[in-house]
């Protein structure tokens, strides 16, 4: 499989000091006292921060851009036990995770009854929209100082469109996307409808695609304009999107040991803290991702979660059993390439063809990781197929923040009922499960005079 990977490099995170954008790189400066007299410890350096000044370069415009896509790679993965990150939280309320912790705020998300002043949902709500914030920024910047930095431009744009789809796949209608200019102003925005999110996300993947040269960056906004447009139920516009783009293709953020905020927060919050867990039948109607001996999701068990009682269950997908802090997580894929074009194949009424596409990527050793994965039977009938194509989704996409945004389309664009679809019932660490179907946006925006709340916690 060609892999292109991208992440957490020198310049990982970019902040918001006085007012301005700037990066922030990760080394910490040290400061020298022998020999220095006091006056000069007021006169603080700080070769580690691009100031205002220096962001107006080609130099500072990319670190910029190095800041964003760390920022990006942290809010969709998490990190090293602090925060979460969109994967974890929404397979939380999916049927993907369940918690073997002890953080109420965390127990609410599995439980599908959030409250809006949940701390922890706040939290991984403004790291994306840190991120989205950031990628737009450095757009901007290279476009301005380094026009012939044309595939970062585009990457940057890409990832913008996929923080889109992640905030209408994942959370309420209403979500509001505010932006910060240079000198400190804060333009509030308006609450956004899923619609809205969407049609912004496919503007993104658009200026992707006509800013990038290489295959990678076109590929990537290939396989977010296809998500976009399926969550929207453009099917075969979603189809025709991704035709073109090879299954052996892979985008994936980086992510490394050299800081806690580099590390792989799935596996880490899996792994290392015990605080997540690998579902099984969650709540009478999950998917079964742990009997059904399934390789795609490989798992095994590890004794008890950090509440000393749960059972854990660690995921093998990232580390491959190993040290899985360093392991790079997918963003797109030709994989999910060929599930939304099964996927369109099917809404255009041929369904034994969505079963062949499904069929040839099972057979596709080079890129099914050489697993055996026999061939699917046609169900032969509608219904039959949609449970075929989404369960082959789930397993394909496990722990890839996709789950969560496949079970509420299952709903919303295929009429399921909620409690055949959703975990319900009794819930394991007492009480009932709730009626959550997405995340709220944190009760922190109404901040934001044009914020009232969620429009509807509708799927």
């Amino acid at each position: 499989m060609t892999t292109y990977t991208k992440g957490l490099r020198a310049m990982t995170r970019t902040i918001h000091r006085g007012g301005a954008l700037v990066g922030a790189a990760l080394t910490a400066l040290a400061l020298p006292l022998a020999g220095c007299s006091t006056s000069s410890l007021l006169d603080v350096n700080e070769p580690d921060i691009i100031q205002t000044s220096n962001a107006n370069s080609a130099a500072g415009a990319d670190a910029l851009y190095n800041g964003a896509i760390g920022q990006f790679a942290y809010a969709n993965a998490g990190n090293a036990g602090g925060n979460e990150g969109q994967i974890l939280m929404a397979g939380l309320l999916s049927d993907e995770w369940f918690l073997s912790g002890t953080f109420p705020t965390r127990l609410e998300v599995d439980e599908r009854a959030i409250n809006e002043k949940n701390g922890t949902v706040e939290t991984v709500f403004f790291q994306l929209a840190r991120a989205h914030s950031f990628l737009n920024h450095a757009a901007v910047a290279l476009e301005q100082y380094d026009s012939t930095a044309q595939d970062k431009i585009g990457e940057s744009f890409a990832l913008s469109g996929f923080a889109d789809v992640y905030f209408a796949e994942n959370y309420c209608e209403g979500v509001p996307l505010s932006s910060y200019t240079d000198s400190g102003t804060v333009t509030y925005g308006q609450p956004l409808t899923r619609a809205a999110l969407l049609d912004t996300a496919t503007a993104y993947f658009d200026s992707a695609s006509a800013h990038a040269a290489s295959p990678n960056i076109l590929n990537l906004a290939a396989v977010g304009l296809g998500r976009a447009l399926l969550d929207g139920g453009d099917f075969s516009g979603a189809g025709a999107a991704v035709a073109s783009v090879p299954t052996d293709f892979e985008y994936a953020n980086t992510h490394s040991v050299t800081t806690s905020d580099e590390t792989n927060g799935v596996y880490y919050f899996n792994w290392l803290s015990k605080r997540w867990s690998v579902s099984d039948g969650e709540g009478g109607v999950g998917l079964d991702y742990r009997s059904a001996s399934d390789p795609r999701v490989q798992w095994k068990a590890s004794g008890n979660g950090f509440d000393g009682n749960s059972p854990l269950f660690v995921l093998d997908k990232y580390g491959n059993g190993g040290d899985g802090r360093a392991a790079p997580v997918p963003v797109g894929n030709g994989v999910e390439a060929r599930l939304i074009a099964a996927e369109a194949v099917l809404n255009a009424g041929n369904g034994a063809a969505m079963v062949d596409t499904l069929n040839a990527l099972r057979a596709d050793s080079v890129n099914n990781g050489g697993f055996d994965l026999p061939p699917l039977t046609d169900p032969g009938n509608t219904a039959g197929q949609v449970d075929l194509l989404f369960r082959e989704r789930a397993f394909w996409l496990f722990a890839t923040g996709h789950r969560l945004g496949d079970m509420r389309r299952l709903v919303r664009q295929y009429g399921r009922a909620v409690d055949s679809v959703f975990p319900n019932g009794a819930y394991f660490k007492g009480g009932n499960y709730g009626t959550d179907v997405n995340i709220p946006v944190p009760f922190q925006e109404t901040n934001n005079p044009n914020f009232q709340g969620c429009m509807n916690r509708d799927p």
